[in-house]
């Protein structure tokens, strides 16, 4: 009997073991050491050595990046100093353009200021209160000319300049030889531009011929003043 009793037994512990829950089993699994391919457990590698591994990596990351900042802040400067020329550039070219636009409309109104000053000249009546209405609207015109930088050239008396005076023509005078004795139409500048050299006739001085001529009429003079001397103490 006892003997049928322990079998019983046995057969109920087998059965409650094939019946125990999945949780149960995984976590006397889980207990168990885990072993290699080989059977043994593996070894993990100690804090230490993973904690110098890290930091090399950041300083080798950190290198980098330095690196890389160096380098686009070097580029950024180099854009900054192109851009600066470009500016630099640009607002000397849109100058340029301004004072060629400006240089070439007071071209144009230059011959109207010219026949400003021949009306005011060969004006038959000064005093005309049309002819100082004109006359105020000619120094108007002067005015905001001369704003704008517009001078005229200084030509009368002066030595010929073929940098600045353009001779039309050669006459005798008394005066020094290259000096300018007409000028038949005004040179205008605008700063350091000739808008206009001026239109001048040119002394070449006397000539030999006239010298000696006048020479001779001095002789012929004095020599009638001594023969007439003569005559009266006779």
């Amino acid at each position: 009997m006892e003997n049928k009793n322990s079998e019983l037994e046995k057969k109920l512990e087998l059965k409650e073991e094939s019946t125990a829950p999945d949780s149960e089993i995984v976590e006397q699994t889980s207990a168990l050491p885990t072993a290699s391919m080989g059977g043994e457990a593996e070894e993990h590698p100690p804090e230490e050595k993973q904690g110098s591994v890290s930091v090399e990596i950041v300083v080798k990351s950190l290198e980098e990046k330095t690196k890389e900042a160096e380098e686009l802040r070097d580029k950024w400067l180099r854009v900054c100093a192109e851009f600066d020329n470009y500016r630099k550039r640009v607002q000397k070219e849109i100058r340029e353009v301004r004072e060629l636009a400006t240089e070439a409309l007071i071209k144009d109104l230059l011959p109207v200021l010219d026949n400003f000053e021949r009306a005011l000249q060969h004006a038959p009546d000064p005093e005309d209160p049309f002819v100082e209405g004109v006359r105020m609207i000619f120094n108007q015109l002067n005015e905001v000319l001369k704003e704008r930088g517009v001078v005229s050239i200084e030509a009368g008396g002066q030595m010929f300049d073929p940098n600045v005076h353009d001779a039309l023509a050669q006459v005798e005078s008394a005066l020094p030889e290259g000096t300018v004795v007409q000028v038949y139409e005004r040179g205008y500048r605008m700063g350091n531009h000739l808008l206009r050299p001026a239109k001048v006739v040119v002394s070449r001085g006397l000539s030999s011929e006239v010298s000696g001529g006048e020479e001779g009429k001095l002789n012929n003079i004095d020599n009638s003043d001594n023969n007439d001397k003569i005559v009266n103490k006779e």
